[in-house]
């Protein structure tokens, strides 16, 4: 028999194996394969009769690892879909898939054998024996009795390392290695309600939810507060009851915590967690419980996609609108557009949630792709967040706040609530400008400002990961004296820290967040009402509930009013009610300032006066007269080289030789918004189409012609279908 098999390297085509004599192959079986002078491990994706005349061409698999490892079909059909939609290497969508001790070779880890201690003969003759035994030996041997045991089993049990070593030195005992058993855990599900009772809009929604008939993804859109996540208990409470699984998709580690806690409590049962803090061993094992029906619910971040479950009843995609969802390197796929998929094809139902769904669903939505479902209103005793709009061209700032901000934020204390200030700029200032010459201070590898960090005294490039002392001479004239323009979350901590000096301020981004129960330990701590002021960035803007915050500043919202991508109002209206939306989410009255020189911009009025639904239909329009997506489909070919001049050709020369069509236009090659990054100059193409078909049809004619071709040394292209960023 002959095997397909594809290998974990970024070449889009599989290689043919022949299989080893009687050994039993399935498709989707992890197998050793030679490769070059390497041994790799591959996926089997076809099988084959044999063709006696090219045998002696074809090399023999080493061997077929355990099937407990294996990719199931439905998984295997799915990385097979997303390879071919986004145009990726096969093997490199396996190897997002599969996790990193599953891509290794057996001998390297211990994921489906242990090491249990049991009794040699020595052993049981003298454990039946009258000899005296300390009381900590016979606990030993009584636990080895009453069945092997693994080491941490006897550390649980209080056995000591040095008694396991006395036992191994005097012949008593010995590791025996025994292949794990898989365990289904069939245990009754528990419900804890609490004194939980849903309002009128939720119980509408449950409702709707229920219908059997209705075979559409469900987008839900609520606003901030009013309960999307009581939903997505009840919605996936009759699958559990049914024996089957609920996989739930969040867009951060940061939101994990908070969602577990949820499940949790409500079912009365561990949620297995897959997201990137886990170790690799970890990561194993989750994706094996889960392929085996052990965990019921599986909540993690993009990759947890390719989880396969045993007896998978509902996906949720909470926060659908995320930028997270989809990767922006490498294999440049969308977790929420392979849910979908993943929920069209193995026929169950799926809810995407949101208050500020993306362009991309509300429209799939207007068009009856999807079934739209609202919640309209809070808890009736709570109230919505009401917001004002601060003209900082008409008011000074001092450190970026306008004194009206800071006597809101004594005003909130006062009343003994919490204030949360929103600025999405970690570290101290953005901007360095040397007092001498006015020259600003860039990364010499990328085309950006570098950031300064005072808390470690570094300035920091926050798209190559570049560091420099500071104070750092100045590249053009030599000198070390800067002026700090801008404000970042550690400008703010520093200046609210010393204009209320008894309250303790806790900041929330990345450089704070590091440590392995760090947000945990954050969220305690704002929850317990320690922190009274809180700075964050992103991280804070999505998900969290803190009832006794009442105000929300937003700090610097222009950036989003001039960006070079079509994008950013939408994300500008999604960031200020996500943000906005952690006030008032407790029995008061929440208020959200927004700080802006663009206070009578239309699309911000239009945002705060009528609410998202009627900013998303202005936004559709624009699109529409742009031919934009989403009312159109695009594709963005990216090029990357030391040299500019050649990632300028390799995409002209793509141009030159396709033929074109009246189906598709083309627009290119054009620099990235930051053409230079790491010393590599980039260039993107981009192909937009009214029908997805014409699209894919010609980025399969260009990889044709790629394939032909005799690339530059140095050069890196990839293929980005329905790109989010442009950056």
């Amino acid at each position: 028999m002959l095997i397909s098999i594809a290998i974990p390297k970024p070449i889009r085509n599989t290689f043919t194996y022949e299989a080893l004599p009687g050994v039993h192959i399935n498709l989707g079986s992890r197998v050793s394969v030679p490769f070059g002078n390497q041994t790799l491990i591959g996926i089997v994706v076809k099988k084959e009769a044999n063709n006696e005349k090219t045998l002696k061409r074809i090399r023999k698999i080493n061997s077929v690892l355990d099937s407990r490892g294996d990719i199931p079909i439905d998984i295997l059909n799915l990385c097979l879909w997303a390879a071919d939609y986004y145009h990726h290497p096969i093997g490199d969508v396996f190897t997002n898939a599969l996790p990193a001790l599953l891509r290794a070779q057996e001998t390297k880890t211990n994921l489906f054998f242990e090491k249990k201690l049991s009794l040699t003969s020595l052993g049981f003759e003298l454990n039946q024996s009258t000899k005296k035994l300390s009381p900590r030996k016979k606990l030993l041997f009584r636990l080895i009795q009453e069945g092997e045991k693994t080491k941490e089993a006897l550390f649980k049990s209080g056995i000591k390392p040095y008694l396991i070593r006395i036992f191994l030195n005097e012949g008593w005992a010995y590791w025996q290695t025994t292949r794990k058993k898989a365990e289904v855990k069939t245990s009754k599900l528990n419900i804890s309600y609490g004194d939980l009772i849903l309002n009128r809009d939720q119980k509408k929604v449950v409702a709707q939810l229920s219908d059997k008939d209705e075979n559409r993804p469900f987008l839900l859109q609520g606003i901030t507060g009013s309960g999307k996540t009581e939903i997505y208990l009840r919605a996936i409470e009759p699958h559990l009851n049914r024996g089957r699984q609920a996989l739930i998709l969040v867009p951060e580690i940061g939101l994990t915590p908070q969602m577990v806690s949820r499940f949790e409590d409500r079912f009365c049962t561990r949620v297995t967690i897959i997201n990137s803090s886990l170790t690799d061993k970890q990561r194993a094992e989750a994706w094996i419980n889960a392929k085996e029906g052990q965990s019921r619910i599986i909540l993690g971040t993009r990759s947890a996609i390719f989880t396969p479950l045993k007896n998978l009843g509902i996906i949720i995609v909470d926060e659908e609108h995320d930028l997270s969802y989809k990767q922006q390197e490498g294999f440049r796929y969308s977790a929420r557009d392979l849910a979908i998929y993943r929920s069209h094809a193995e026929r169950i139902p799926i809810i995407l949630g949101s208050a500020t769904p993306s362009l991309e669903s509300f429209f799939n939505a207007k068009r009856g792709k999807y079934k739209k479902l609202f919640l309209d209103s809070r808890p009736t005793e709570r109230h919505p967040e009401t917001y004002r709009v601060i003209d900082t061209s008409q008011f000074s700032t001092r450190e970026g706040l306008t004194q009206f901000a800071l006597r809101s934020i004594q005003k909130t204390l006062n009343s003994g609530k919490q204030a949360l200030v929103f600025v999405n700029q970690r570290g101290f200032c953005p901007i360095l400008l040397c007092e001498e010459c006015k020259q600003i201070a860039t990364c010499d590898r990328c085309q950006v400002k570098l950031t300064y960090h005072q808390t470690t005294e570094v300035l920091s490039c926050h798209h190559c990961g570049r560091l420099k002392s500071y104070p750092a001479p100045c590249d053009s004239c030599g000198s070390s004296r800067w002026i700090h323009l801008g404000v970042g979350t550690e400008r703010l901590e520093k200046f609210l820290g010393e204009s209320f000096p008894k309250e303790e301020i806790l900041r929330i981004d990345r450089d704070s967040m590091r440590g392995k129960n760090s947000m945990r330990m954050a969220i305690d701590r704002i929850k317990e009402d320690k922190a009274r002021i809180l700075i964050g960035t992103q991280i804070l803007a999505k998900g969290h509930h803190f009832p006794n915050i009442t105000l929300v500043i937003i700090v610097n919202v222009d950036a989003g009013f001039y960006s070079a991508d079509f994008r950013s109002l939408e994300r500008l209206g999604q960031t200020i009610l996500q943000v906005g939306g952690r006030a008032g989410r407790g029995t008061h009255a929440g208020e959200v300032l927004i700080q802006t020189q663009f206070g009578n911009q239309e699309t911000l009025q239009k945002l705060i006066k009528t609410g998202y639904q009627k900013f998303a239909e202005h936004l559709l329009k624009e699109r529409a007269h742009a031919f934009l997506p989403p009312v159109r489909y695009e594709v963005a070919i990216h090029s990357e080289c030391p040299e500019q001049n050649l990632a300028i050709d390799f995409l002209q020369n793509i141009k030159r030789n396709i033929p074109k069509s009246k189906d598709l236009s083309l627009a290119g090659p054009l620099p990235a918004i930051i053409e230079k990054k790491n010393n590599r100059f980039r260039q993107k193409l981009i192909l937009i189409s009214k029908e997805r078909e014409p699209l894919h049809k010609k980025l399969s004619e260009i990889e044709r012609l790629i394939a032909r071709s005799r690339l530059p040394r140095g050069l890196k292209w990839s293929i980005d279908v329905d790109p989010l960023n442009m950056v």
